[in-house]
């Protein structure tokens, strides 16, 4: 009942937001005339979107307006003599001057021929050319529009250029050495939408893609639960006029390879625009897997060989609306089927105090995963500039069908000569968000507030048989129902301080209400907790950059996997289970960072320390020679790191990008012991860029990762590498890219380590890495642009292309 409430106050806040707005029109009409002009290209006679018109009686302004879709405008002025000055790109400041005298219908129209100067178009759009990566005080932007080396390429090998970003072999990201990142597209939760992250970076067209934003100490208006930061994938946000398509293809081409066709089709007339972007992707990875298994006179290992592939499709749709000047809905549709498989062909050998045993072990894993969700934004603009209230509503559902199949062939050994296990997953989730969000400007400071609801439902039904040719196994099931809330609110205020100081503080509140019911053990977990999370920045605007300092109180809570208290015998030697009596974590961050821009230069620094409370940790215990393995809150954890960016203009053709992190991590839990404590572990990237006159660009790429360790794993990471060769034609209608992927390693391996004690676990994974990558692309129809945005309303403080070095 309390849910239903709160949903009701937050949609009646939007009509008495509306009605304010009305009011506030009603004061503005008392000026005596309406004036309503048109600015149009006098050599085409079509119009001039988003010119700014400035109306001035003598030297003072009396209105300042922009065209919009139709090159129209509208204000309020007295009878007299003006002077009306239009300002747009590709033109010189041209003025007319304006008679308006009284008459009955108190109205006055004219229309304004601008000549557009062609020449001074070019001059304007080489010198807007701007960095591919910027960085501010808050957050880095890596702006993938502006890289013409980002073209027909896989959004998850893009997005290694972010700084302080990795990515695995599977495509899951990380930021600065973290996987509790929250990956976003345009400031929402990819979770929300039901879709895994690693699909989420194959699927989405990175032709549709604008800019990738980092931010590493989030405020207050995002969500309590972005822990290490977050990720945000800002699409393209320009409407245009009339039609407009472009077809591609991204491919790879090796012994493990993709393909992907990708479209992204816009219409727009008037006030309404449509979009329309997707991808199908067929994609095959080869390699080889070797695991071992150790313990007191026990030792296991499998060989052989493993793939990786699948063919998801993905589609999003969108419809914008501009109701008024002032009001803009916005609807869209995202959906995907991501079915793919994982198998494995392994040769065990088992040794048991001296008895061997030896048999093949065949294993096919596939997952059939599919996802709708429809999303509705509103926004409302009011007269006074920044002062603007918004309102949007989120709805998914996904469904999730897993089928594991392994068969155990037996070639010597005294054990039972077949085995077979067959396990069934289905799973289904459901996601309601509904928020509001309301900026008004305080003079120079800005006030910032709203409200956030979310429910999200999960249920799942887990089978899992086994038999042989004796006899079989009863089969072993698992079913559970999980309902969680989370109640937010937010407030948080900008203060423009003398001496170019910024201070930025907020408070975001969020209550969490967790009931789960597992019905194969009939028990329960009901959790109701409350949060109160505090961001605070000081920072200063240099000459040419900034500094800032940044404190952030964060929170994780336990994913349902976590808690849930069933026995999962992964095999003879393995058993996993989850922790009911799990709590959240939450972490105190600081976050020190300086940026300086010196014409060429571009530089980023930053130093940070990280200190986490119950941190959740996966750990294993080797109990009754079976490795246990569960989660726990430790007793504490601290991270001490600094990253760095370097982006050069060496001369006007050759550019440098140098980027890296460094964390120091230390562990410490008085029932766990830590194989690996307080080590060391950093990353690097090195990106050279070289454009050839014509039109010609050649990049190298090189990534280079260390063993991480913690706790008690060690990872290893290959180092990666990439050149690619690119090249427009037909004013940037044609594109096309050649390049090779991993020219330095034909196979790239991935060592996984655990220690605990007496047990050893290692899993190596070696695929192949090395391909030919080919892209092509072409567009169809007009380059005409509207660039109104159609921006949904956002969880966080993250701007579309916004690079405001200090605030909100």
């Amino acid at each position: 009942m309390k849910t239903y409430i709160i949903f009701i106050l937050v949609f009646l806040s939007t009509a008495v937001f509306a009605s304010h707005a009305k009011a506030e029109s009603i004061v503005a009409d008392s000026v005596n005339l309406k004036f309503t002009g048109k600015v149009i290209d006098s050599a085409s006679k079509e119009p001039l979107i988003y010119a700014q018109v400035v109306i001035n009686d003598g030297p003072k302004i009396i209105a300042q307006v922009l065209t919009d879709t139709l090159g129209r405008f509208e204000a309020k002025i007295k009878p007299g003599t003006y002077r009306v000055k239009i300002f747009y790109m590709g033109s010189e400041n041209q003025i007319f001057n304006l008679v308006a005298a009284d008459n009955p219908t108190h109205a006055l129209s004219k229309v304004f021929n601008v000549k557009i100067n062609t020449e001074l178009l070019k001059e304007v759009s080489v010198y807007a050319r701007r960095k591919v990566i910027e960085n501010t005080a808050d957050k880095i932007v890596y702006h993938v529009d502006r890289d013409p080396m980002a073209k027909n390429r896989s959004l998850s090998e893009v997005i290694k250029k972010v700084p302080l970003v990795t990515v695995d072999f599977k495509g899951v990201p990380s930021l600065k050495g973290s996987e509790k990142v929250q990956v976003q597209v345009n400031g929402r939760s990819v979770t929300d939408y039901a879709i895994p992250v690693d699909q989420a970076l194959k699927m989405i067209p990175t032709a549709n893609v604008e800019s990738v934003e980092v931010i590493t100490s989030p405020g207050a208006s995002s969500d309590g639960e972005s822990l290490a930061g977050i990720i945000n994938i800002i699409t393209k946000n320009t409407l245009s006029l009339g039609g407009n398509l472009t077809v591609g293809v991204e491919s790879t081409i090796g012994k493990s390879y993709t393909t992907k066709p990708t479209l992204n089709f816009t219409y727009g007339v008037g006030k309404v625009n449509f979009s329309l972007n997707g991808s199908y992707t067929n994609f095959k990875t080869l390699g080889f897997s070797s695991q071992l298994y150790s313990r007191s006179n026990f030792l296991q290992t499998q060989q052989g060989n493993l793939g990786y592939e699948g063919n998801p499709i993905y589609l999003n749709g969108g419809l914008f609306y501009e109701i008024s000047r002032n009001q803009s809905l916005n609807a869209g549709f995202t959906a995907s089927n991501s079915p793919y498989t994982f198998n494995q062909s392994l040769q065990t050998n088992i040794n048991n105090q001296g008895t061997v045993n030896i048999f093949n072990r065949f294993s096919d894993n596939s997952v059939k995963a599919k996802s709708l969700s429809a999303n509705l934004d509103y926004k409302l603009k009011f007269n006074k500039p920044g002062k603007e209230f918004n309102v949007g509503a989120l709805f998914t559902a996904g469904k999730q069908d897993n089928l594991n199949n392994s068969t155990n062939n037996y070639v010597s050994g005294n054990d039972i000569p077949f085995l077979r296990e067959l396990s069934i997953n289905n799973s289904n989730i459901r996601t309601l968000i509904l928020q509001t969000d309301y900026k008004l400007p305080l003079g120079k400071h800005k006030l910032q507030a709203g409200i956030k609801i979310t429910n999200r439902h999960f249920d799942s039904q887990y089978q899992n048989a086994m038999s042989n040719q004796l006899n079989a196994e009863p089969s072993i099931s698992d079913e559970y129902a999980y309902n969680q809330g989370v109640y937010a609110a937010f407030g948080q205020l900008q203060l423009m301080l003398p001496k170019k100081w910024t201070m930025i503080g907020g408070m975001r509140y969020e209550r969490t209400q967790n009931d789960a019911r597992f019905i194969s053990n009939h028990s329960s977990v009901n959790q109701g907790f409350n949060s109160f999370l505090p961001t605070y920045v000081i920072g200063r605007n240099l000459k040419n950059g900034m500094i800032s300092l940044t404190y952030s109180y964060k929170i994780s809570r336990p994913g349902i996997s976590y808690l849930n208290p069933f026995q999962n015998f992964v095999n003879a030697n393995t058993v996993s289970q989850g922790n009911p009596d799990l709590q959240a974590e939450h972490k105190n961050g600081l976050n020190l960072a300086f940026s300086h821009n010196a014409g060429k230069v571009y530089l980023y620094v930053d130093a940070s320390a990280d200190f986490w409370s119950d941190y959740i940790l996966r750990v294993n215990q080797f109990v009754n020679n079976v490795n246990q393995i569960t989660y726990k809150n430790i007793g504490s954890y601290r991270q001490f790191g600094t990253s760095a960016n370097l982006n050069l203009s060496i001369t006007k053709a050759l550019g440098l990008n140098v980027g890296g992190t460094l964390n120091l991590i230390s562990t410490n839990d008085a029932a766990f012991n830590a194989t690996y404590n307080e080590k060391l572990n950093f990353n690097a990237s090195f990106i050279g860029t070289y454009n050839f006159k014509g039109g010609y660009n050649l990049q190298a790429e090189y990534y280079l990762y260390s063993k991480n360790y913690f706790f008690q794993s060690r990872v290893a990471q290959p180092n990666t590498s990439a050149v690619s060769f690119n090249k427009s034609f037909m004013k940037d209608k044609i594109n096309l890219s050649v390049g090779v992927i991993n020219p330095l390693n034909n196979k790239i391996e991935y060592d996984m380590l655990n220690i605990n004690g007496g047990l050893t676990n290692q899993n190596i994974q070696s695929v192949y890495g090395r391909g030919l990558t080919f892209g092509f692309s072409y567009q169809f129809g007009n380059d005409k642009v509207n660039k109104k945005s159609k921006s949904n309303i956002k969880d966080n403080d993250t701007k579309e292309g916004s690079t405001n070095p200090i605030g909100f």
